[in-house]
């Protein structure tokens, strides 16, 4: 009887014991846990980079704040080289702004959004503090090239991902940890980087999501709902005794880590092999060091590969991946906008190319989301798709508005002008049309004060146009025969109205009608005894303007072109009949990486009598080796030719290029068919030559220029050496 019970029992425990062998056998599934820590957080493309070249396939993956977005690009299908060649090449300093790329404005808006170094918000006239110091909609256009067409065919469901998938975040309003699962994976990662106080939070819904390191800097607990065999924690905490601060990131990012240091260490409880790069070396704000923090990944890794090794001994990682097959683009149905309080629909509905009637084209709703948002009415901009059927869909474009008031500030300094300060308060988007009604103070030379309205579009059109009133004074310096004689005073007053149309992104002309008094304080001496007290200019006005300048301030290629026209007539009691144009060129080509060579002209032309007021003053920044307002001169013809070198970037940014300078100009002052007839060309000329170097600097461009001023004309010992010294933009009108 008992043998007959052995035998039974022995049978039951082979059918209910597993065999050795298969356990032996079964595929180990494996899921890295990827920490935050901003900048530091690229380290994991390293990891990520040696699991794929040693052939260690990944099963799920969760991650926080960076390490979110690492491991949901690679989540999404992007191998690590991938990853790594797209965090290389980016440029986070335009990532982290709320800076528009390069052409996508309108011209007249670039100039206006560019003038000033500080611009704050308010609403009713009290400052309007934004919910973070950095945007994130450069990043979140970004995400959505990389992410939306891979979101739509897993159907928003992060287990249906090439590899699942999870992210966390921290709800502000009811303090709880998130884990996000499902819905747009874009939208996921922006909400798991919101640095509180650095970046604003991701509304999802009704949430209002920041980055989940505010409670979990490692989220190795989210992958226990994919019961991994082996969870492999990638953490970038930096050790306590490294005591450089930083800026604004490093302190968060640091307190973050200190503040959850309890459940930090909980976390790397839970992980079977922990792979710590070295990241003492580096700040969370150094994001372009991404090449060196990613070798330190590599590293980490491959001293923790003996380690997994032994893990893996005798088992075979599951390599399989969720296979996503392109899914059907379903119709649009319809389109509506939703968070539109002041903004009229109209003004900006041109804009958007998506329509109903059509299939679903990611590609073509980017570039409204990004047409809309250069617009500058909008903080943030998202869309939303709702499914009104299995082949039919209805697009939502949710934008959250800007405060339209503003104050701004400006400052410059050069050694002619000295310190000069811009202040100007205002609130765009009048009636809903994008129109800006603003008030400006200059302070310094000139000193003025202006009222005007300016907007870019009318509707549907890229309509231009500008009303302005003004009132202000400047002093100018007086040279004759080369010396300097006096300063003398204009206080001037008058409007201008102009309309024109914005020709493409990079041009525009307006056409309009001026009325200007110039009131001259002049000193008793020769030189002044035929002037006037004061002089009136009324007429007709034209401006075309053409710039590709990659940037405003700073070029560094594209070309400049400007021509302006004034016609002042004693029809419409000017004091004077005359015409005024006045046209100028700058190019800078650039022949190899370091090297640009930069030709240039300016042309001033008067018919008739001009005003004193519309003399052109010519030298300092325009004409090197002269001194600031050397030439006051009724005609003007320069050609310019100079030749930079780059030397290397400041604070290894690719927008402080240090540049060293070599400057020629050669100019008439005199009518160009009056020098061609004197038959002596050479003895109406002017010379200049220098050397100098320019930069950029928190507050605006840095130049530098010394030269010196008809070389040819007098011996050396004679010879005028001037320099002109600059900071800052040119923020007057």
């Amino acid at each position: 009887m008992i043998s007959i019970l052995l035998l039974i029992v022995s049978i039951a425990s082979a059918i209910t014991s597993p065999d050795t062998s298969e356990a032996d056998a079964r595929q180990l599934r494996i899921g890295p846990a990827l920490s935050g820590g901003a900048a530091l957080g690229l380290a994991h493309i390293g990891v990520l980079k040696v699991l794929e070249r040693e052939g260690i396939p990944v099963s799920c993956i969760a991650g926080n704040s960076m390490g979110s977005l690492v491991g949901g690009a690679y989540a999404a299908g992007y191998s690590a080289a991938v990853i790594e060649s797209i965090a290389v090449h980016a440029d986070f300093s335009v990532l982290f702004s709320s800076g528009m790329p390069f052409g996508a404005q309108y011209l007249p808006e670039r100039q206006q959004s560019q003038r000033y170094i500080i611009e704050l918000q308010h609403r009713n006239l009290v400052p309007a503090l934004p919910s973070g110091l950095v945007p994130l909609q450069n990043v979140e256009f970004t995400l959505m090239d990389l992410l939306s067409e891979i979101e739509f065919n897993t159907y928003y469901d992060f287990d249906r991902l090439p590899i699942p998938y999870r992210a966390i975040a921290v709800d502000l309003k009811h303090g709880e940890l998130l884990t996000l699962k499902q819905g747009r994976l874009q939208q996921a990662i922006r909400a798991s980087i919101a640095i509180p106080g650095v970046f604003s939070p991701e509304i999802i819904d009704t949430l209002e999501l920041v980055d989940g390191g505010v409670q979990q800097f490692l989220p190795v607990e989210p992958l226990f709902e994919f019961k991994p065999d082996l969870i492999i924690a990638s953490t970038t905490v930096r050790s306590q005794q490294q005591r450089r601060t930083g800026g604004l990131i490093d302190i968060i990012t640091r307190t973050m880590d200190l503040i959850n240091i309890c459940d930090y260490r909980e976390q790397l409880s839970y992980a079977d092999i922990v792979i710590a790069p070295d990241v003492d070396q580096f700040m969370s704000s150094e994001f372009h060091r991404a090449r060196e923090l990613i070798d330190a990944g590599e590293t980490a890794a491959e001293r923790a590969l003996p380690a997994i090794r032994k893990r893996l001994q005798g088992k075979k990682p599951d390599d399989r991946r969720n296979a996503v097959l392109p899914r059907p683009l379903p119709v649009i149905r319809s389109i509506r906008f939703q968070g539109f309080e002041t903004t009229r629909i109209a003004t900006v509905s041109s804009l958007v190319r998506t329509a109903p009637g059509v299939k679903l084209d990611f590609s073509r709703l980017h570039n409204d989301l990004k047409a809309l948002y250069h617009t500058d009415l909008f903080e943030d901009i998202n869309y939303k798709i709702e499914f009104a059927g299995q082949d039919s869909v209805d697009i939502v474009f949710e934008v959250k508005e800007r405060e339209y008031g503003f104050y701004a500030l400006g400052m410059r300094y050069d050694n002619t002008d000295k310190v000069v300060l811009g202040i100007e308060a205002g609130q765009s988007n009048m009636w809903g049309l994008g129109a800006s009604i603003r008030a400006a103070l200059n302070l310094g030379n000139p000193r003025e004060l202006r009222f005007g309205l300016t907007g870019t579009r009318l509707f549907a059109f890229p309509f231009g146009y500008r009303i302005d009133t003004y009132r202000g004074s400047v002093t100018r310096p007086y040279y004759e025969d080369s010396d300097w004689l006096t300063d003398y005073t204009i206080i001037y007053h008058g409007a201008l109205i102009e309309a024109g149309y914005i020709l493409g992104h990079n041009a525009f002309f307006d056409v309009g009608m001026s009325v200007r008094q110039a009131v001259y304080r002049l000193p008793q001496v020769p030189g002044f005894d035929t002037l006037p007290s004061s002089e009136w200019m009324i007429g007709p006005a034209f401006r075309l303007e053409y710039n590709t300048h990659d940037d405003l301030h700073l070029p560094r290629k594209g070309a400049a072109f400007t021509i302006a026209a004034d016609y002042s007539s004693g029809k419409l009691k000017s004091a004077r009949d005359f015409v005024r144009i006045d046209a100028s060129m700058r190019r800078y080509l650039p022949v190899s990486e370091r090297f640009l060579i930069v030709p240039g002209f300016d042309i001033g032309l008067c018919f008739g009598t001009p005003a004193w007021a519309s003399y052109f003053l010519t030298g300092g920044a325009d004409f090197v080796g002269f001194e600031h307002g050397h030439f006051t001169t009724e005609n003007r013809t320069i050609l310019h030719l100079g030749f930079e070198y780059r030397l290397f970037n400041l604070l290894h940014r690719e927008d402080y290029p240090l540049y060293l300078q070599l400057l020629s100009s050669i100019g008439t002052f005199e009518r160009p068919d009056d020098v061609i007839r004197s038959g002596d060309i050479r003895s109406h000329l002017h010379w200049g030559v220098g050397a100098g170097v320019r930069t950029n600097t928190p507050i605006g461009p840095f130049a530098l220029v010394i030269g010196a001023a008809d070389i040819d004309k007098q011996d050396l010992s004679g010879t005028r050496v001037n320099y002109h010294v600059s900071i800052g933009r040119e923020f007057r009108y």
